[in-house]
């Protein structure tokens, strides 16, 4: 099977050559333009299991806040808690999840004794 010669980049203003498709300088990583949450699972399952979460307990558990709400495991999924389980997630504001996945990180890192409390 013959191979086909180097052409240039498909990069706009990249003279360079390429076996196909871009050079190594402008080839795109497959994940380049994903999401942060991507690879944890951001599929329609999740986003609809979220919505549902949310619609179901609409304020921050720890504080009460009402607004920038994010839908936390209880029990991380790093450390065996179940994704599905209504009740393993909890609702709570962007900074008690900040705190609380702190004390998760401590917890992975430092077992014993190691939890903070809010």
């Amino acid at each position: 099977m013959p191979i086909s010669p180097p052409s240039r980049c498909g990069e706009p203003g990249c003279h360079a050559l390429a076996p196909e498709g871009r050079c190594d300088e402008h080839k795109r990583k497959a994940w380049a333009n994903r999401s942060k949450a991507w690879g944890s699972g951001s599929t329609r399952k999740w986003r609809e299991f979220r919505a549902e979460r949310l619609q179901a307990e609409p304020q921050c558990r720890w504080c009460g806040a009402k607004k920038d709400l994010e839908v936390d495991h209880i029990i991380p999924l790093s450390r065996g808690g179940s994704k599905w389980d209504p009740d393993n997630v909890q609702t709570l504001c962007e900074p008690c999840h900040e705190i609380k996945s702190e004390q998760d990180r401590r917890q992975r890192t430092h077992p014993e004794g190691s939890r903070l409390t809010f």
